[in-house]
């Protein structure tokens, strides 16, 4: 992970233009602006014999998906400013500085298996207005085989689509008022980072990135660091929360602290949780997310009882080295930060429902303000488990449709359809970068 200030040519210079400088101090302040991701064709790029390579379990419609996602955006931009990634994108472009670093960048990462493709890529994407460029980057560029060996090679493609791009947490996240790109675990996901790095430099005129996963891979990788956002929860200022997982490692946690020291010049702690390398919890806020100021919805085999997870806490203290000690678990650790948390259990007391609604992303929900969370409507024993602790339950199109506000709540679960979204992989958390967020009250 490098340090922004090696940029060369002034091409990662900010775009002026609207802006939304970052502020994220906790997971639950009201929610001013957030990136997000429409699905498009990509996700019908997608053929049964691509999907693991690409990180998905099945193949997936994307007429589902487009309506479940056009009512979380919609719900969204009735209460906050949402971004797209490729608007984003297009307007960063509008500099041909910009617009060809990236070209550059996507080409030698997407074609690095196929050396030879590159120019006639790199032909394919610059042919583009700035912001068809930036979709043709997510949807991919079909192959069009010139020779025999081309033909017999079954390639589909010659740039890979994204069909991950809509979970855009993964790529990036913002720390108070600094910037993580995504050191991406998978390759077919780097280019991702690329495009959210590019992306945040119009909504920010600060290019002074925390860290910036997405020059790890194209100007060289420093070894045993990758780091996705789906790991780093923001609990408050002076508290950081972030999973050790199959997509972050110790060495990133290590540079993340490290940075964390230098950036914000004041003690800051970090909670480290590691997670086991199963499929189920490739990201900590498949396991963990905050629903309120001192309230979180957790799958509770991993944090209560004998097999809950290790936890480290790393306090930082500017000019001084880490100190390091372990903890019998996040709860523990929290506590004796005097953050205490009320648990609402995924699953609720039903081990099976338990298992099956975390795998259908019931933990991974997104608050929109202090007790105002959006879930998926599919985990049902779920949703009975948040009105034991005094939520109303509403369905999301009562809002889209204007019939129903906020405003009128203490505590409300904004219940979307998901079932299909969350066969990709994730749930509302994942699918909503914040880049602002209201500090809370003293």
């Amino acid at each position: 992970l490098f340090d922004p200030s090696t940029a060369v040519d002034g091409a990662d210079q900010p775009v002026r233009g609207q802006t939304a400088d970052p502020a994220v101090t906790s997971e639950v302040g009201t929610l001013e602006a957030v990136v997000v991701h429409t699905p498009g064709a990509e996700i019908e790029s997608m053929t049964p014999r691509a999907a693991k390579d690409l990180l998905y379990n099945e193949i997936i419609p994307l007429s589902a998906v487009a309506d479940e996602h056009r009512l979380l955006k919609s719900f969204l931009s009735q209460n906050s400013n949402v971004f797209e990634v490729t608007d984003l994108v297009g307007r960063a472009c509008a500099d041909e500085a910009v617009r060809r670093r990236l070209v550059e960048r996507v080409v030698a990462v997407g074609c690095e298996a196929v050396p030879a493709l590159r120019e006639r890529v790199r032909d394919r994407l610059l042919e583009c207005d700035p912001v068809e460029q930036a979709h043709r980057i997510v949807r991919g560029v079909a192959a069009e085989p010139t020779t025999l060996s081309a033909v017999l090679s079954g390639r589909d493609y010659d740039l890979p689509p994204l069909p991950n791009m809509y979970f855009t947490r993964d790529s990036a996240a913002v720390i108070r008022d600094a910037v993580v790109i995504g050191a991406m675990a998978y390759p077919v996901r780097t280019i991702e980072a690329l495009l959210m790095q590019t992306a945040l430099t119009v909504l920010s005129v600060d290019r002074d990135l925390l860290l910036d996963g997405s020059r790890s891979v194209t100007d060289g990788a420093v070894p045993g660091v990758t780091m996705e956002g789906g790991d780093l929860l923001v609990l408050r200022r002076d508290l950081l929360v972030v999973g050790v997982s199959e997509r972050t490692t110790a060495a990133a946690i290590d540079l993340l602290a490290a940075r964390v020291s230098t950036r914000f010049g004041e003690p800051v702690t970090i909670v480290a949780v590691i997670l086991p390398k199963k499929r189920y919890a490739i990201h900590l806020d498949m396991l963990f997310t905050l629903v309120d100021r001192a309230s979180a919805l957790i799958y509770e085999p991993l944090f209560v009882g004998a097999g809950r997870l290790a936890a480290y806490r790393i306090d930082i203290v500017p000019g001084r080295t880490p100190r390091i000690t372990r903890n019998e678990g996040l709860l523990e650790a929290l506590s004796e930060l005097g953050h205490t948390l009320e648990l609402i259990r995924c699953g609720g007391s039903d081990p099976v429902a338990a298992q099956r609604e975390q795998w259908l992303s019931a933990a991974n929900v997104v608050a929109v303000s202090p007790g105002k969370v959006i879930g998926f409507d599919c985990n049902r024993a779920t949703m009975e488990e948040f009105t034991r602790f005094g939520y109303e339950v509403r369905d999301i199109r009562t809002f889209v449709d204007g019939d129903d506000s906020l405003d009128r709540y203490h505590r409300v679960l904004v219940a979307m359809p998901g079932t299909n979204l969350a066969r990709g992989g994730g749930g509302p958390r994942c699918m909503t970068m914040p880049v602002r967020r209201a500090a809370l009250p003293a």
